[in-house]
This record gives structure tokens, sequence and C-alpha cells, in this order.
């Protein structure tokens, strides 16, 4: 979770050592990986694949505080695009031990 978190701060431009906001963007990034895995795609806080983390912090950044609505429609619009090209690759469909 703390690269995660380290990687969304980054992305948000918040300052690594600012923890004002941490309890915000962890649940946010939370809440990305179980949409994620909603949609049957695989997704952890151990993530090493760009792209799972590209959809997080896509998630967080549409999602976060009060930023300007079009970079958060920009954001929520790629989120949704790496999503549906994410659920088309069987590399990350999640599988499902009940079929």
């Amino acid at each position: 979770m703390e690269e995660l978190l380290k990687l969304v701060k980054q992305c948000l431009s918040i300052v690594e050592t600012a923890t004002l906001k941490d309890e915000e963007i962890k649940m946010l990034i939370q809440a990305a990986i179980a949409d994620l895995k909603r949609q049957g795609i695989t997704a952890s806080e151990t993530t090493e694949d760009s792209l799972i983390k590209s959809a997080i912090v896509m998630f967080v950044k549409a999602n976060f505080g009060n930023v300007d609505i079009k970079d958060k429609e920009l954001a929520q619009r790629t989120y949704s695009l790496l999503c549906a090209n994410l659920g088309l690759s069987q590399d990350y469909k999640a599988v499902d031990n009940n079929v």
C-alpha cells in the first residue's frame, strides 16, 4: 500500500511527506482495487503491473478532492478506457474458482 500511496501522491502533485489526505487517498486506492475486481480484472495493493497502477491512479484522480472538473472527467474517461482494454485481455482476467 505504501508504494501505491507514494505513487498516487506524486501523480496528484502532493508532497510525499504531507500526510493530511493519506486516509482519503488510501480509501480511494482500496475503492479502485475493489472496482477493478468487480469488473473481473486482477488487481491488488502489491501489484507491479504498470497498467493496473495507471488504472488505480486514474480512479483516484477522478475521485479525489476539489480539483478542476475537466481534469476529473479526463481521468474518469482514461480509467474507463483502461478498464475496457484490461477486461479484454486474458492476462488481466481474474480466475473464477467457482466455475
